[in-house]
């Protein structure tokens, strides 16, 4: 019996960097966009059912814990969706001219550029950084052209291990019982069901942010590539749902829907009309994917279904997004209410929804497993 750990997983999803690679080479050996698109399909389904075969069709194989397992449904997913946005986003005139190096850079850091001939590696500014510009970066996460990549990624890998310290306070200060608190079992009502699912939220805030950053900040230092933080804006203080999931969410999950939606599926079905209603559909298909991701790795890493709720949580928003900006659309863009009622707008939609969100991660006790771990 193998007992499959993180080293094990980068071994494996390391091969399938080295397949795309391949796949890329071979294209433009043969200068060939449809070879590419081929092989480029046989890798990415090859990375979605890396989990799956490890999980139920390896009977010599064995997650070390549920962190391994999640972790390799998540990359598979990802990669999936990576190598997708690889072959179909661009066109065969920048696909042709994709060196390895990038291709490897891409994949470790999702980084902000896109296949340029060289990442920059020195400041775009020849006005020196001030103190004021680290601490407005470490805090805000706002782009700053006067910070080298080295710079970016350091203050990055602080932010990271400060959204650590964060989460640890917080699952220290926070009782067992307060952690497996289920929508069930409380009122809607309650102030205490608002706020403790408001704990929730910052509980995902802090370690998604704790992962990406220190991973991502890593790997950017390590190529001097700029990398962008989890969080380009405090997803606490949002101004509607999709200022919420576009502006202030995890923008590396949206870059890569956005192209996806927006780029891959019109060049997939040949529709290439840009109306509005053909711009909200697509937007609904970027969050239709999203609920297919959380569903594929909370099924693939726990052994059992969400009972659709990831999948109707990501649609709810879709449609509300749709919403928004179909009236933002038929208002010329101009606010209808104050800021503060759009806020408040806002956390409501996210609170009535974020049952269905949380509760599936409850009921198999990850918040209590992180006090554990982390607390």
């Amino acid at each position: 019996m193998i007992i499959i750990t993180f080293l094990h997983l980068y071994i494996i999803y390391g091969f399938i960097i080295v397949f795309t690679c391949l796949s890329v080479s071979i294209a433009q050996f043969l200068q060939s966009e449809k070879i590419l698109h081929i092989l480029g399909i046989i890798c990415a389904s090859l990375a979605l059912y890396v989990p799956i075969f490890l999980k139920y069709h390896c009977s010599y194989t064995e997650f070390a814990d549920a962190l391994v397992s999640i972790f390799s449904a998540v990359t598979g997913f990802l990669f999936t969706l990576k190598i997708i946005e690889l072959i179909f986003t661009y066109p065969w005139s920048v696909q042709k001219q994709i060196t390895l190096k990038q291709i490897l850079i891409d994949f470790s850091t999702f980084p902000q550029y896109k296949y340029e001939v060289e990442p920059r590696s020195i400041r775009s500014s020849s006005i020196s950084p001030t103190f004021l510009t680290y601490f407005t970066y470490l805090i805000l996460g706002r782009d700053e052209h006067q910070l080298s990549p080295r710079e970016k990624n350091l203050l990055i890998i602080i932010r990271g291990l400060s959204q650590l310290l964060c989460l640890r306070l917080l699952l220290h200060s926070t009782p067992y019982t307060v952690l497996r608190l289920h929508s069930q079992n409380s009122h809607f009502f309650s102030i205490i069901h608002f706020f403790i699912y408001a704990l929730y939220g910052f509980i995902f805030y802090f370690a998604l942010g704790m992962v990406i950053n220190l991973v991502f900040g890593f790997m950017g230092f390590v190529w001097n590539v700029p990398i962008r933080s989890v969080y380009p804006g405090y997803p606490f203080l949002p101004l509607g749902l999709h200022d919420f999931w576009s502006r202030r969410w995890n923008i590396y999950i949206k870059t890569i829907l956005h192209r996806i939606a927006f780029i891959a599926l019109p060049k997939l079905t040949g529709v290439k009309d840009k109306s509005n209603a053909r711009i909200i559909s697509a937007g609904v298909f970027a969050f239709f994917v999203s609920g297919l991701l959380h569903e594929f790795m909370y099924t693939v890493s726990m052994d059992r279904w969400s009972g659709g709720k990831y999948m109707l949580f990501f649609l709810i928003h879709g449609l509300l997004v749709g919403l928004e900006l179909t009236l933002e659309g038929l208002f010329k863009r101009k606010p209808l209410f104050p800021v503060v009622i759009r806020w408040m707008y806002t956390i409501l939609a996210l609170y009535s929804t974020s049952h269905l969100f949380c509760d599936p991660w409850i009921e198999v006790d990850c918040f209590a497993t992180l006090k554990t771990y982390l607390g």
